[in-house]
């Protein structure tokens, strides 16, 4: 009992078990308070987003946005070396991952909280107008997750807000296609009048005729004749420019 051998694999099985739990540490404060918020991940964050105030388009930027920086795991946290703004080094924190140095007065149980997160994000960000302070943002990281992103909003109570829809003016229908451009095959087609659905936009040929001329197309389904694909969106009336109520596909 207990001889050399034994005691040679306790030992290779204890180097295991502290391996395990070095790898999983996380810091003290990083136990979000969770009262009454059952999602995770992408829906998660569409959740304590829409809490926030963020509706919309910005309501979607922010989960890809989270998504991107921390996966939208409250615990994530990320250790940043010394700079000059911040000489003893800086820690990234929770959902949108709150620098703990720029911004000193998310305390860490609110860094680590889900909803004072997302409320902390709201206010950096401007209400969802400016993301510049996420690297992720600056670099396109987020637009990665976009699709993620707007699945989790439409899954929540309401879907975030109204769908965003526009008018066709195409008489007497709109051709709808596979993808951007008419050398695209048709998708079938939307009539003069209908209310269509946009999901997204996207950048394709150049349409010079129309009602305000340009290179966008939005992506749109038609209840009425069951047709989803792409559209010009000089064709297609909103309320406002469609690259404000919508993100890119």
């Amino acid at each position: 009992m207990g001889g050399p051998l034994m005691r040679a694999r306790l030992l290779a099985a204890l180097a295991v078990l502290l391996a395990a739990v070095a790898f999983t540490a996380t810091p003290a404060q990083a136990s979000p308070a969770r009262a009454g918020l059952t999602a995770t991940g992408a829906d998660l964050c569409a959740q304590v987003g829409y809490n926030a105030g963020f509706r919309g388009n910005p309501l979607v930027t922010a989960v890809a946005v989270a998504m991107a920086e921390s996966r939208c795991n409250p615990s994530a946290y990320a250790y940043n070396g010394a700079s000059g703004d911040c000489p003893s080094g800086s820690t990234d924190r929770g959902l949108w991952q709150i620098n703990n140095c720029y911004h000193p007065t998310v305390s860490d149980t609110c860094a680590y909280d889900p909803q004072c997160n997302a409320n902390a994000a709201y206010s950096i960000s401007g209400a969802g107008s400016s993301w510049t302070q996420w690297t992720t943002y600056r670099t396109g990281d987020y637009l990665t997750w976009w699709s993620t992103a707007q699945a989790a909003v439409n899954r929540l109570s309401g879907g975030g807000g109204p769908a965003v829809t526009g008018t066709i003016l195409a008489s007497p229908y709109l051709n709808v296609r596979a993808g951007p451009g008419t050398a695209y095959g048709s998708a079938g087609h939307a009539n003069y009048g209908d209310t269509v659905t946009i999901s997204c936009y996207t950048y394709g040929e150049y349409v010079s005729g129309g009602y305000w001329p340009s290179s966008t197309w939005d992506r749109i389904t038609d209840p009425n004749t069951g047709a989803t694909g792409y559209a010009a969106d000089t064709w297609i009336n909103t309320t406002n420019d469609v690259k404000t109520m919508v993100g890119p596909c």
